[in-house]
């Protein structure tokens, strides 16, 4: 029994004089050789977003560690125990980490305050597609004014006579000196005006643009669902690039082209109002 005691009080120790990361303040992380400022953030960031680090290992995940690094102070680090700060600094240094990520949040999402908003861009992409509010409202107001609209009916026709004499018989001999031929014509034009009292109730053309308004709704869902999701998509993506930004040259430019893509869809879907309205 006095043997186990003893071990446990070995390993307690040991494990008293390692930096757990996953709950290590900022100082305590620049303590380790090679951990500067940044990369002490870094881990921070990294356990804040992905949460605890299952083993040492994952720094390697972390923006700024190598293997090199990793391997140099393995031997000072451990993911379990207390770091040798007292409990309750190591409160107060997580309330000033939280606040210090809620800022963070704050200024990435400040980024893209020059951007349209969400609604902005659903609105114009159902102006583009004709299925906006406007649009049906306007559908629905012609059809009632066309009640106010007459029918008009109109025909018309022309006649024409001709009649024949002939010019005096100056000699008495039954001879006369010429012939004459009169034409006349008639024109004739006839027009109606009817109004139907009973369309400044309901017109028939009412009944056929709500028909179209209904037919058109799930166009107008799947617009809207699609135009969601491309836009959420590509924010997340930016969020990630700044966060988590490729290693390489190859990497960076796939991420920085598949934010073009999006881009490119919102505005074929906006009909270039995207693109347009970045300030």
């Amino acid at each position: 029994m006095r043997y186990s005691y003893l071990i446990l009080l070995l390993a307690s120790l040991t494990l008293w004089g390692k930096v757990n990361i996953n709950t290590a303040s900022e100082s305590e992380l620049t303590s380790l050789p090679g951990v500067g400022a940044s990369k002490a953030k870094n881990i921070i960031e990294y356990r804040e977003i992905e949460g605890e680090f299952a083993s040492v290992n994952d720094l390697l995940n972390v923006p700024g560690f190598s293997e090199a690094l990793l391997s140099k102070i393995s031997d000072e680090i451990t993911v379990s125990g207390s770091s040798s700060t007292s409990a309750t600094s190591t409160k107060t240094e997580q309330n000033s980490s939280n606040s210090s990520t809620d800022k963070k949040i704050d200024d990435i999402m400040k980024r893209f305050s020059n951007e349209p908003s969400i609604t902005e861009v659903q609105r114009e992409a159902l102006k583009y597609a004709h299925i906006d509010n406007e649009t049906y409202e306007s559908w629905i107001g012609r059809a009632k004014n066309q009640s106010w609209l007459p029918k008009m009916y109109v025909k018309g026709r022309t006649t024409e006579k001709e009649r024949v004499g002939y010019d005096q018989d100056t000699y008495n001999l039954g001879i006369f000196d010429n012939t004459t031929k009169t034409t006349n014509k008639d024109d004739y034009i006839e027009g109606r005006v009817e109004f139907d009292l009973r369309e400044l109730i309901f017109h028939p053309d009412e009944l056929r643009v709500n028909k179209e308004i209904l037919t058109s709704v799930n166009q107008r869902k799947k617009l809207l669902e699609g135009v969601t999701k491309i836009y959420f998509d590509r924010r997340k993506n930016q969020i990630d690039l700044i966060l988590n930004p490729p290693k390489n040259a190859k990497g960076l430019l796939n991420a920085k082209m598949k934010i073009q893509e999006q881009t490119s869809i919102l505005d074929a879907l906006t009909n270039g109002y995207f693109t347009k309205n970045i300030k």
